[in-house]
């Protein structure tokens, strides 16, 4: 599974329990789902993807905290289920809870029309990627087989009606304090219980999260995501930070301040790199190097994340090609601005 537990037990300052389950939501993805008791009141944070092996995973936690942690406890009896985010990794599995329990469903309200209207938004969404691909100046060939590649891992979920959309400063449930901060998702949410705060994809202890272009899905990009770290790095009172995935982490301010260093050393090699110009294929590979697969789609969201955001700030500009490209849309070429006007 992971080098973490199946299941670790927290206990908040005033006694609410915590339980984190890792799940293996696709092959070697590693998600954590918490499940919060609070008294009486049952809460599971996030769900996972739906797979079988996300399913089969779930299960066997939940069982283990009853059986193991003397907690009384099943999936038919969880009363509110709270979406950090609209990634299938996170939400695959809300059918679930919909069809087979009295739970409530809380999402933010800009992803709640990904649970609800899934197919459509799927629809709009695919049509700004291949927009997107379009201009990086790949190859037709390997656009069409992205594209296929992002459809598939989501064909499974069904559209479902979500009980409560949330909102910045919601507080739910007993008193748990909602923070929006978009960026990595437009609906992302970290939640504050008590002296934890659960940050979901928002801060991890290892990796940075991915980023891609807010062009393809508003409310997303870099800017967004660094206006958000700010935001909750200003978050008082907490003493334990549970993300969605990889560890805990113990200090807070000190993760956000690695992870903004990291993307402004990002954001510094690719205005070293389009000191010529360059596409966004050519800016991706000298990134992270030749990728295949589903990784070489997310190297070229991250890359046009940074190239995004960089063009917003005027510290890139558009270079003016020959008209030889292919495709609907013009191949773009980025150059640096060296005296920092646009």
């Amino acid at each position: 599974m992971a080098d973490l537990p199946r299941v670790t037990r927290f206990l908040s300052r005033s006694g609410i329990r915590v339980y984190r389950l890792s799940v293996e939501t696709f092959p070697s993805h590693i998600n954590q789902i918490y499940l919060i008791l609070d008294g009486a009141l049952s809460t599971l944070l996030d769900v996972g993807s739906g797979t079988d092996q996300s399913i089969e995973d779930l299960t066997r936690c939940v069982e283990t905290v009853r059986d193991e942690f003397g907690e009384s406890i099943r999936l038919e009896q969880i009363q509110h289920v709270v979406i950090s985010h609209s990634h299938i990794d996170h939400f695959g599995y809300v059918p679930f809870f919909r069809a087979r329990t009295d739970a409530i469903i809380y999402v933010h309200e800009l992803d709640a029309g990904v649970l609800n209207n899934f197919e459509e938004r799927l629809q709009l969404t695919g049509t700004n990627l291949r927009v997107f691909l379009e201009r990086t100046g790949l190859p037709s060939g390997p656009r069409r087989e992205l594209e296929e590649m992002y459809r598939l891992s989501k064909h499974f979920y069904k559209s479902i009606e979500i009980d409560r959309t949330l909102n910045e400063g919601d507080r739910i449930i007993n008193g748990y304090v909602v923070h929006h901060v978009p960026g990595h998702c437009p609906g992302q949410i970290c939640l504050e219980v008590d002296n934890l705060l659960f940050t979901a994809d928002h801060v991890l202890s290892r990796i940075t999260p991915h980023q891609s272009p807010g062009s393809i899905t508003p409310f997303c990009g870099l800017d967004l995501y660094l206006h958000s770290l700010q935001k909750i790095r200003g978050v008082s009172g907490i003493s334990l930070v549970l993300p969605g995935h990889e560890a805990e982490i113990l200090d807070l301010q000190n993760r956000i301040d690695e992870i903004r260093r990291h993307h402004e050393k990002r954001l510094d090699q690719v205005l070293q790199i389009c000191g010529e110009p360059k596409n966004l294929v050519e800016i991706s590979k000298s990134l992270f190097g030749s990728r295949g697969g589903y990784t070489r789609l997310l190297a070229l969201l991250e890359a046009g994340a940074h190239v995004e955001y960089l063009f917003q700030h005027a510290a890139l500009g558009i270079s003016h090609q020959d008209a030889k490209d292919q495709g609907d849309q013009p191949v773009v070429y980025y150059q640096t601005h060296l005296d920092g006007t646009s």
